[in-house]
């Protein structure tokens, strides 16, 4: 039978303490062995010691769940840096969070609408169709419209504090001292604009006022039925990734869908300077008509012209070859390299960086790429990981926020076309780029 979860601040707060206490003796313990131990065992004392604490804090996060589970997806897939055993118990699955029961719901929406569901709907399923890591969903019938009904579990916006204290502590373990309050920032306002479901529905409507590809299909937002804790939605039907793959969708369906996700970050991203950041496969809805169904709007990240215009200039310069002395001057702009003279400058970026860069670029290298050919992109890209990883943990501060979620879309959906066995075109996105470096005299 699963634990309640914990909910009040002194709750989640217990289970916090009890996890750093365990963090604290684990780490005394592999010092210790250190200590006493010979110069060839010390780096698999150091590997056992991180995989006990990837084991108690993926544990904690478990019991919390919530926000920590967020917080988990959002580390897994956005900070590269992170040991690989670290990385493969994020990546595990959580228990499912158990449901909210049905006389909670009732008095989560008379306290955010001011009516009970029977009230305000002409039906409403008690038992949720949906769930997620912050709420779950019910249909309803809203004037003869099926609806989604969002109820966030309770408590969830207060754990944020406490919850991401736990996980700077672990990124703090791999900062060497060094300052990381930017990229905990970063993740803290994904957080915070999450659990916020006004700022989702905001979202919602912008997305599908703005996007014009014509077989994207986002719900609409009934506004004045949404609050901070409540959030109503026109439904989205069709299948799931996992139904749409055992139909034995053809070659040609498979690459349908993959290049709507794929040219939408583009366009998205340049022309509206936002992406939907949330590349979980359960956000994406299959439709027999070809449609793409795209929900849950609560994680957007919004650029502003000036960074956009560096991130653009220097990933054209990355695909069409420039000389490497550039790229790593503008490294070095965006703060990703510290300033020093070229050789120094070059040498990092080559040990550091290149390898990453040539795991994101190769995409969009060639007109097409076909992620069915071998099925070896993840798998070369956790190798790449957790060969930079041992040398990277001094230069954590440097890894610009503004890429963690640009990122961790960008890797999202390249893990999906590859689940997909999608062949993508890469011409459009490339064009996008270029009209956007023409523009903006890059």
């Amino acid at each position: 039978m699963d634990k309640p979860i914990p909910i009040t601040s002194m709750a989640r707060g217990k289970v916090i303490g009890k996890t750093l206490l365990k963090i604290g003796a684990t780490h005394s313990k592999g010092a210790l062995k250190k200590i006493l131990s010979s110069e060839n065992h010390k780096q698999s004392i150091q590997d056992e010691t991180h995989e006990e604490t990837a084991k108690i804090i993926i544990e904690a996060l478990g019991e919390l769940k919530g926000i920590s589970v967020k917080i988990a997806q959002q580390v897994m897939v956005a900070l590269p840096f992170l040991p690989q055993n670290y990385l493969e118990h994020i990546g595990k699955s959580f228990n499912a969070v158990p449901p909210i029961n049905r006389a909670l719901i009732r008095k989560i929406i008379k306290q955010e609408l001011g009516s009970y569901p029977e009230e305000i709907f002409e039906s409403f399923e008690a038992i949720p169709f949906g769930s997620a890591s912050l709420g779950q969903v019910h249909k309803a019938k809203y004037k003869g419209e099926t609806v989604a009904v969002k109820v966030q579990y309770p408590g969830i916006a207060n754990s944020i504090h406490s919850d991401m204290g736990m996980v700077k502590f672990m990124l703090e373990r791999f900062a060497k001292g060094h300052n990381i309050d930017h990229l905990i920032e970063e993740i803290n306002r994904r957080l915070y604009e999450e659990v916020d479901y006004c700022f989702e529905a905001d979202n919602v409507m912008f997305f599908k006022n703005a996007i014009t590809h014509p077989n994207i299909v986002i719900p609409r937002a009934y506004k004045d039925l949404s609050t901070s804790k409540v959030l109503v939605c026109s439904c989205v039907e069709g299948y799931s990734l996992i139904d749409f793959l055992t139909s034995k969708p053809t070659q040609t369906q498979r690459n349908h869908y993959a290049q709507i996700l794929f040219d939408t970050f583009f366009s998205t991203l340049y022309e509206l300077k936002a992406i939907h950041a949330d590349p979980n496969p359960g956000n994406f809805i299959f439709m027999q008509n070809g449609d793409l169904g795209v929900i849950d709007f609560g994680c957007i990240k919004y650029v502003d012209q000036e960074f956009l215009t560096h991130y653009n200039h220097l990933h054209l310069s990355l695909i069409y070859g420039e000389n490497e002395d550039e790229i790593v001057r503008q490294y070095a702009n965006l703060k990703m390299i510290d300033q020093s003279d070229i050789e120094t400058m070059r040498a990092f970026y080559q040990e550091i960086i290149r390898p990453l860069d040539s795991l994101y670029i190769e995409i969009l290298k060639e007109d097409y790429y076909d992620f069915g050919a071998d099925h070896s992109f993840s798998k070369r890209g956790f190798e790449t990981i957790l060969d930079i990883q041992k040398k990277q943990t001094h230069s954590v501060h440097k890894f610009n926020q503004e890429y963690l979620f640009l990122n961790r879309t960008l890797l999202g959906y390249y893990t999906l076309f590859e689940q997909m066995n999608a062949q993508i075109d890469t011409r459009f996105a490339k064009t996008v780029m270029k009209t956007f470096q023409g523009e903006n005299n890059g």
